[in-house]
């Protein structure tokens, strides 16, 4: 008998990294930023499934050429899209790829206090 096989690939480096990205606005765990490089992605998933799709120069490759499923999602949803240099992101509960965050127009007062603080301060908890 002949088997079908549905591939999914293993935890892999996103289209976007978010340590280059600088916080503009956030609303706990949900937040919008700046600087991630030019192109369109996106993710959804529900626990560790996710659908992508990406059209963004020198991103790694999905399943399916520009999306595909994937197998690497924290928490119980989480969500992402780029648009050119804006990206939203989202995640319940919170991740280390979208922490929880309070910020206002570019000032961010939680979990650090600064304007336009790069992400990967607020990423980074020690």
């Amino acid at each position: 008998t002949e088997h079908m096989t549905l591939v999914i690939t293993m935890p892999h480096e996103d289209a976007v990294d978010e340590e280059k990205l600088t916080l503009c606005c956030a609303a706990c765990c949900a937040n919008c930023s700046t600087g991630g490089g030019c192109g369109c992605s996106g993710r959804i998933g529900v626990c560790c499934l996710n659908c992508e799709v990406c059209c963004k120069p020198g991103a790694p490759c999905l399943p399916l050429g520009c999306c595909g499923p994937t197998c690497d999602g924290e928490g119980c949803v989480n969500a992402q899209v780029q648009v050119c240099c804006a990206v939203v992101s989202a995640a319940l509960p919170p991740t280390d790829e979208v922490p929880a965050a309070v910020t206002i127009v570019g000032l961010t007062v939680y979990p650090k206090v600064g304007c336009c603080v790069p992400m990967k301060e607020i990423m980074d908890r020690d």
